[in-house]
């Protein structure tokens, strides 16, 4: 041990400081590149559910004018909106900003990150077993995570705007953050009223859907991207630092 502690003395201050530096480079290294895989998951799930939408229109549970079959359509509808709720569980943990900065609550946190992912997984589970036993609670269980999913856009869209004002305008960037969780929330409510309320509302109901799953991919990629800039702005900034150093 008193080897070691000569050894380090003898090390300079300056490499030390260099060596932790290019650690750090290599974690944010990786954490833009797995920011950037998530970003694109994040746009190939809103063009999933644009695809939805267009089976959608053609009715699966008509024959006489639908374009796949009804397990077919269900099996990309639940399943990737499994995917798409691992995706954001993983965008928040590999953020380039701390919990502790996203959010005042990290523990709620992951108490909605076991509901998002477990509901979602129940639902596309029970859809792929038997789809004419289980459509009803398959799909009671995903409109009802729909309002989980609210809540995690709502942490990463206040999380990116209120990192990006300043002083007084952070009352005005709550407000509009806000409301943009409330109308999705009120989406979300709407399909499930119409979803248990309107007699064969099923259609309708996963037009409220596909239009709420495109807004949230939409809020994902923008994080994911976000945290990808700012990783990439850190590693510059210490590498720049490195150099300067071993001048």
């Amino acid at each position: 041990m008193m080897e070691e502690a000569l050894v380090i003395q003898k090390v300079p201050k300056e490499s030390l400081q260099i060596a932790v530096a290019l650690v750090e480079v290599s974690s944010l290294k990786s954490r833009s590149s797995v920011n950037f895989l998530l970003a694109l998951a994040a746009v190939v799930y809103m063009a999933v559910n644009v695809v939805c939408y267009a089976i959608n229109y053609f009715d699966p549970d008509d024959p006489t004018v639908a374009v796949t079959s009804p397990l077919t359509f269900h099996l990309l509808e639940f399943w990737a909106t499994f995917f798409f709720n691992v995706v954001e569980v993983l965008a928040l943990i590999y953020s380039s900003r701390t919990l502790n900065k996203i959010t005042a609550s990290p523990t709620f946190l992951k108490l909605i990150f076991f509901l998002n992912v477990a509901s979602s997984f129940i639902a596309a589970l029970l859809v792929s077993i038997n789809l004419e036993k289980f459509e009803t609670v398959s799909h009671e269980l995903e409109y009802a995570n729909e309002l989980i999913m609210a809540t995690i856009d709502l942490i990463l869209l206040g999380s990116l705007l209120t990192r990006r004002c300043q002083g007084g305008r952070v009352g005005i960037v709550q407000v509009r953050t806000t409301c943009g969780v409330v109308i999705a929330v009120a989406i979300a409510i709407i399909q499930l009223f119409v979803y248990n309320g309107l007699t064969d509302g099923e259609q309708l109901a996963h037009y409220f859907e596909f239009t709420f799953e495109v807004l949230s991919a939409g809020i994902t990629f923008w994080f994911t991207m976000d945290s990808k800039f700012l990783a990439d702005a850190t590693m510059r900034e210490l590498l720049l630092a490195c150099q300067d150093q071993a001048v």
